[in-house]
């Protein structure tokens, strides 16, 4: 399996920047106060808040391997793009100052 593109360039950079931001993404996807699967759907709302199609697809089937159902995932999704359409809200808003 091929890595996905942001271990691709870290590893472009050096070896050693690319083991680090592997271990680094292991470190905060592992178990802790949030379980991987809570974990893989937060992601997966960021991937979506950012506009981010690759990340969404990685995150997607991430969570749906730590056990995600698709009615979690469209709920992550949609609280994702709320966050967005009320960002937009608030920089449109700007608008109507004098």
């Amino acid at each position: 399996m091929e890595k996905p593109r942001p271990y691709l360039f870290a590893d472009a950079v050096s070896e050693e920047l690319g083991d680090a931001f592997e271990n680094l993404a292991s470190k905060i996807m592992k178990e802790g106060a949030l379980t991987s699967r809570e974990k893989s759907l937060i992601a997966l709302a960021c991937a979506v808040a950012v506009k981010c199609e690759h990340c969404i697809k990685a995150h997607k089937k991430n969570a749906l391997a730590e056990g995600a159902t698709m009615e979690e995932i469209l709920e992550a999704a949609a609280v994702a793009g709320q966050v967005r359409l009320g960002s937009g809200f608030t920089f449109a808003s700007y608008l109507l100052d004098e």
